[in-house]
């Protein structure tokens, strides 16, 4: 059965004794799904902008890779350190620059998703400070 396989393989893999499941399988399977998903994409990103691949020889390559950095990036399940890659890309007159990628903006440290949780929690707060006040005979705030 193809499900026992993946069981056996997800349990010998991160080194479980005894299967290990527990609550937190889950959602450790989907935080290592989840890096495998944004790495694939950063990766194709890059691939696009030097049009070429890692090691590939082709003529009209637009610049070349020089390794990587580590980049923490907080997605709703959580922080995920990504391995960012870097690569120098030929100006068109202005000499070389450094490859800055659309899907993960240089300085973003949190998916948008988890900006608006953040913000619908402060609002929430917000209001049922706002609502204390009024409801104590106050002057509304701010």
């Amino acid at each position: 059965m193809p499900e026992d396989d993946a069981v056996a393989k997800h349990s010998s893999e991160d080194g479980r004794v005894g299967g290990g499941f527990g609550p937190d399988t889950i959602e450790g399977g989907i935080r290592e799904r989840v890096l495998d998903v944004i790495q694939a994409i950063v990766s194709e990103e890059l691939e696009a902008a030097l049009g070429a691949g890692v090691s590939t020889r082709v003529d009209g390559r637009q610049g070349y890779r020089h390794g990587t950095r580590a980049r923490t990036v907080t997605t709703s399940l959580g922080p995920t350190t990504i391995e960012m890659p870097r690569a120098r890309l030929h100006g068109s007159g202005d000499g070389p620059r450094e490859w800055r990628s659309a899907t993960i903006p240089r300085y973003q440290r949190r998916t948008a998703r988890v900006d608006e949780a953040i913000l619908g929690t402060a609002a929430s707060r917000r209001a049922d400070v706002e609502g204390c006040r009024l409801a104590a005979g106050g002057a509304p705030g701010r």
